[in-house]
């Protein structure tokens, strides 16, 4: 699926850090304040987080400047990218890393994790909720981490 890293590294990395992914709905509020009016906010489930919780040996910050991170990371915007393309652009798909952050995984231990969002939304307005269009794209996603063999949990 991605160019020049392979997916046998990448399932290999992922597997040694017992990775697993969660999807949750994505929301924006939409905040209107209308001249003399009462102002209204109004929830939009504009798509969807899939996280994905890898463990950690160490603390060490920042966790995404390994070369099995770098790697990890370079697949999945890759793979990101030609969903995102499939689906016909309808939607945005992003990888999104963060630096520093570490998770305790409070069923097994206090296990320090660290986690990986990947977000799709729509392009279509603030205002428009998720639709088919993030939906195709959420599956093909889920079909990608399986491939990888990620489990959902």
């Amino acid at each position: 699926m991605a160019s020049d890293v392979h997916e046998a590294d990448v399932q290999e990395i992922l597997a040694q850090h017992h990775t697993r992914y969660e999807v949750r709905p994505y929301y924006v509020v939409l905040d209107e304040r209308p001249v003399d009016a009462p102002h209204t906010e109004q929830k939009v489930h504009a798509g969807f987080d899939v996280d994905l919780y890898g463990t950690v040996d160490k603390e060490v910050l920042p966790l995404y400047q390994s070369d099995a991170a770098r790697t990890t990371v370079d697949y999945l915007e890759a793979a990101a990218k030609k969903i995102q393309t499939d689906v016909g652009k309808q939607c945005t798909i992003e990888v999104i890393s963060y630096a520093d952050s570490l998770i305790l995984d409070t069923q097994q231990h206090c296990q320090p994790e660290v986690m990986l969002r990947i977000r799709i939304s729509h392009t279509r307005g603030v205002a428009q909720p998720a639709g088919p269009a993030e939906e195709q794209a959420l599956n093909a996603i889920r079909e990608a981490l399986h491939d990888l063999r990620v489990k959902e949990g």
